[in-house]
């Protein structure tokens, strides 16, 4: 690549905003939504993969887009967007969500993106379960010819041999991105996708890896999160008896007290924060209800002496705070 072209990629922004339309709509369960839209400048969207995050806005009540300047090619190049929606009228701001790219078809100009479903929904649940063929949202997402595509993965194995990811249905899409790209990238290991949904019907079809094995639970009136827990502890205890290195490296990490209802609970640890890695170490990646997170982090870090550095935790949501 030549020093013109290095430039050019890195004068542009990571992420620009795309305005789509829903092109298909399909009912993958009781509570997955499946959406696929088509967009002018969709050749644009970056492919890096596994887990990446976009944002999701959603049309006023008038269906407009609040920021006149939304789609200005100075603003887009300038990655404006969001300074600009701070400064509109609290009533002009169109809202917003995250979720994860499912997949990405820049040839087709598509993307694909799976939604969650449940009864008392916000904004954003409330356009997905009513959403229309022809209905417009705006993509903000990766941009293909910037050097910085990558931004918003948090799924960083390095090397590892051996995988555990873990999520409640809000990241059951995350985890589907992150099996399709495994088979892209010709991953070889082994590895157990742990996975909760509300009911037996929200047990959707998943990409197929040699080696990873998916585990299913469904909670009916249970507790969240209450067949993850369990299921690791099965897992625990069938790990054997940690080595004294772990042990004493376990020791060394003990993790602070944390006010889920106050405080962020993501822990994303980079490539170049894990060194070179082990032969068949163990990388693992849990997504989902924060109360949850939380819980599962602690049995990872504490019981099962896993290094710090070599799990990543995302709290998506919070049980019982409704979506703003």
């Amino acid at each position: 690549m030549n020093n013109s072209t290095n430039d050019i990629r890195t004068a542009q922004p990571a992420f620009r905003p795309y305005l789509v339309h829903v092109e298909h709509i399909e009912r993958l369960s009781p509570h997955f939504q499946r959406i696929t839209c088509h967009g002018d400048d969709l050749d644009l969207l970056g492919t890096d993969g596994y887990d990446q995050r976009i944002k999701v806005m959603f049309p006023l009540p008038d269906e407009t887009w609040g920021d006149p300047q939304l789609f200005d090619e100075d603003s887009i190049r300038r990655a404006a967007w969001y300074d600009q929606w701070r400064k509109l009228p609290a009533h002009r701001r169109n809202v917003f969500r995250t979720y994860t790219i499912r997949a990405a078809r820049p040839d087709r100009r598509e993307i694909t993106i799976d939604f969650v479903l449940h009864d008392q929904a916000g904004p954003a649940g409330e356009y997905a379960a009513h959403a229309q063929r022809g209905d417009e949202m705006v993509i903000i997402g990766p941009h293909s010819l910037s050097d910085r595509s990558s931004l918003g993965i948090d799924f960083h194995p390095a090397a590892a041999h051996r995988l555990l990811l873990i999520g409640d249905e809000t990241a059951v899409p995350a985890i589907g991105a992150i099996l399709d790209s495994l088979t892209r990238d010709g991953w070889q290991g082994t590895g157990k996708a742990l996975l909760e949904v509300p009911c037996d019907e929200d047990v959707i079809g998943m990409p197929d890896v040699a080696g990873i094995h998916i585990d299913w639970g469904t909670r009916g009136g249970r507790p969240h999160g209450s067949t993850l827990t369990g299921r690791l502890e099965a897992i625990s205890a069938c790990s054997g008896q940690p080595s004294a290195d772990a042990m004493r490296a376990s020791a060394d990490q003990k993790l602070p007290p944390i006010d889920i209802d106050r405080d962020l609970l993501w822990e994303v640890p980079q490539d170049n924060e894990r060194g070179r890695a082990k032969p068949h170490d163990l990388y693992a990646w849990v997504a989902g209800e924060a109360a949850m997170v939380r819980d599962i982090r602690r049995m990872l870090v504490e019981q099962m002496h896993m290094n710090r550095s070599d799990v990543a935790f995302m709290g998506y949501w919070r049980a019982g705070k409704s979506e703003s």
